[in-house]
């Protein structure tokens, strides 16, 4: 099958487009997970998404030792006069 020079030129270009845009997003890849590995210490997705379930339980527990200390506050000082 004979291909004209105008098909070719747009194959070409349709081809170089998708070879950019694949070279972006394997840029974009990279980065991000030197970023995961710089700021968690994570070299692959699995150990993201341990760390992440590691941070999401910490912040949980952190949360309900706040509400706590805040109930505790509130029970202590609730109805003593207030300070100017």
């Amino acid at each position: 099958m004979a291909i004209d020079e105008k098909t070719f030129t747009a194959l070409k270009r349709k081809v170089d487009n998708a070879r950019s845009e694949r070279d972006r997003a394997e840029g974009q890849l990279d980065a991000a997970m030197q970023r995961l590995e710089d700021e968690f210490g994570c070299k692959s997705l699995p150990a993201a998404k341990k760390k992440l379930a590691t941070l999401e339980r910490e912040a949980t527990d952190a949360e309900a030792a706040y509400e706590e200390a805040v109930a505790a506050f509130k029970e202590e000082w609730d109805g003593r006069a207030e300070l100017d």
